[in-house]
């Protein structure tokens, strides 16, 4: 605790004077304030006219573009149709079956002692009649060799859902023994 010292007089003067001196600057100080905002508000009011006058002026461009936007726009359908013809072109030569292709895989993967009898497609399958001979008497494991040539053969199965063995039967020629067998191939 402080003692004051000083006579009644002067101790009003001394505390009056204190409170004076932030009243005396308050005036001052919301001025400052008040004239900040202002600015600011000026400043911001600028700055939104400056990007409405600049908006306008893109959106006179981009009117001004209009005809070539809807000639881009033409040439986009256009384009996104011929692809698309492209594209359905590409699936139906990716599923037709080129036959010369297949006759030739077959031809490279037959093996000695067989030969063909009957070749017939239709939409549903590949129907390949054959017939085997072997002098040592191996003839299924001719056809065996055949049928795992054929498998393998990754060009002769495109557009094929596999091969299977059908009928098989033994019949003699002279002397010789000879198998007639059937391989059935499913079409895609």
């Amino acid at each position: 605790m402080a003692i004051n010292l000083l006579p009644d007089e002067l101790k009003g003067k001394a505390a009056k004077s204190g409170k004076a001196g932030v009243e005396k600057y308050l005036p001052y100080l919301i001025a400052a304030i008040f004239a900040v905002l202002v600015l600011a508000h000026i400043f911001l009011g600028a700055a939104g006219l400056f990007k409405s006058l600049q908006f306008k002026k893109l959106n006179r461009q981009w009117d001004k573009l209009k005809p070539q936007r809807e000639t881009l726009d033409r040439l986009k359908l256009e384009y996104d149709a011929s692809t698309y013809d492209s594209r359905v072109i590409e699936s139906l030569e990716s599923r037709q079956i080129r036959w010369d292709e297949k006759l030739n895989r077959l031809s490279l993967n037959l093996p000695p002692g067989i030969w063909f009898n009957e070749i017939t497609a239709s939409r549903k399958e590949l129907i390949l009649k054959a017939s085997a001979i072997s002098l040592e008497k191996e003839e299924m494991s001719l056809i065996k060799r055949f049928l795992d040539n054929l498998r393998n053969d990754a060009l002769f199965l495109r557009g094929l859902t596999g091969i299977e063995l059908g009928q098989v039967q033994k019949r003699t020629i002279s002397t010789y023994d000879t198998v007639d067998f059937v391989l059935t191939a499913k079409l895609r």
